[in-house]
């Protein structure tokens, strides 16, 4: 199996390693860069003193399900 072929495996489906979810949100949390600009008002940390793993995850897993900002 490919990197891509993993990627694609675990974003498609949240068990798709029999983990209760760990292996998804370590997916999402390190294999993906903030999608957003600086100071950009969608960005969950947006005049946040402190930034979580939980907050960033739940950023990029909304930036994932939402339509491409072309």
């Amino acid at each position: 199996m490919t990197n891509r072929e993993y990627l694609i495996n675990q974003l498609q489906d949240e068990n798709f390693i029999d983990d209760s979810g760990a292996s998804y949100e370590a997916t999402i949390y390190y294999d993906i860069a903030c999608p957003y600009c600086c100071r950009d008002k969608r960005m969950f940390c947006y005049n946040k003193r402190e930034i979580t793993r939980e907050m960033c995850f739940q950023c990029k897993e909304q930036w994932l399900d939402t339509e491409v900002d072309l």
